[in-house]
């Protein structure tokens, strides 16, 4: 039997499927992270045979049985890292042919119900790609402030520390934020928390922890947290409807994916003020929220790769056969 494979690697884990090309899910393998970028060529590597390993195993299936290989890397951003990742991961002869493709086009393909859209990924950082109906392809670089990124967590972190200090010293407007954030990090008053963040005696993930509480007082209408909100909305939506604009598809039926963590936040006003946005060039554009992790759209793509195109039948096998942690909870 002739099946394929599909991996979606990135900076905290790395996923892949093994599975037949009518769309039954055989295997699930599971890795650490693969970003090259953050753990090293090496490290990369070992955790995408890893997963790959493990999902034959489960499948019961051999490389030279797998005819095609989907490989949605992060940190396959330039040429030269598309062809060292190629290189690496052709050399673990885990499948009889590699393309590696960057981790957007999985998430892309996880949420459109046709071969062809637009997304935006809001996680940690964040990044875009589309794909038109004619096989075009864009990839925005995604190497953040040096490639004029803007609206990942990180980044909305350092926004609300901005203004929940300038809400202190009264440069700012007065925001609920303020207390907020003092007590998700432990500080007993705003100089304590400037104390903190000088010598750098919090961790990412404490930051990070912030980005909810943005959307939570927003969603209990604070102005400066609705105001934050906005921004981040018009700024995905001026990137989605760039890429409409770049693949033409102003007047086309065209889905915006959005995904990431950013988007699984309380309250409708991101989604809707990035909808307003995108209509105001593509009004017939429709938003999605994907229900399935982005190794789903590698496999997706493994199977079109292969010459199947992914039916209702096709869906639905895979529906039925996926293991239930690769479905999003709906909000």
């Amino acid at each position: 039997m002739n099946y394929v494979l599909g991996v979606d690697g990135g900076a905290s884990k790395t996923l892949c499927l093994v599975g037949s090309k009518d769309g039954h899910i055989l295997g699930l393998g599971r890795g650490g992270p693969s970003n090259h970028q953050v753990c090293g060529l090496e490290g990369a590597v070992a955790q995408i045979a890893h997963s790959v390993e493990e999902a034959l195993a489960q499948a019961q299936a051999s490389p030279e049985e797998v005819r095609l290989g989907i490989f949605c890397l992060a940190g396959a951003d330039l040429p030269e890292d598309y062809a060292m990742l190629s290189q690496a991961v052709e050399n673990l002869g885990v499948c009889r042919k590699v393309v590696v493709k960057n981790d957007t086009m999985a998430a892309l393909r996880s949420g459109l119900s046709q071969p062809w859209g637009v997304v935006v990924v809001c996680g940690t950082g964040t990044n875009a790609a589309g794909r038109a109906p004619d096989g075009r392809e864009i990839i925005l670089p995604g190497l953040g402030h040096i490639s004029g990124d803007w609206g990942g967590g990180a980044e909305i972190t350092q926004e609300i520390i901005r203004r929940v200090m300038r809400a202190w010293d009264g440069r700012g407007k007065p925001t609920v934020l303020l207390q907020m954030v003092l007590d998700s990090l432990g500080a007993s008053s705003p100089e304590v928390l400037l104390q903190m963040l000088y010598h750098n005696q919090l961790e990412q993930h404490q930051l990070l922890g912030l980005v909810p509480l943005l959307f939570e007082a927003a969603y209990a209408g604070d102005e400066v947290a609705c105001q934050l909100v906005r921004e981040v909305g018009t700024e995905v939506g001026v990137t989605a409807r760039t890429l409409i604009r770049r693949l033409s598809l102003q007047d086309k039926d065209v889905e915006v994916v959005l995904a990431g963590s950013i988007f699984k936040a309380k309250g409708p006003l991101l989604i809707d003020t990035v909808r307003g946005v995108v209509h105001e060039v593509a009004p017939r554009a429709s938003i999605v929220l994907p229900k399935f992790e982005p190794v789903v759209g590698a496999f997706f793509l493994a199977l079109e790769a292969a010459g199947v195109e992914v039916t209702g039948m096709v869906r639905e096998n895979i529906g039925t056969t996926l293991p239930q942690e690769l479905f999003i909870e709906k909000r």
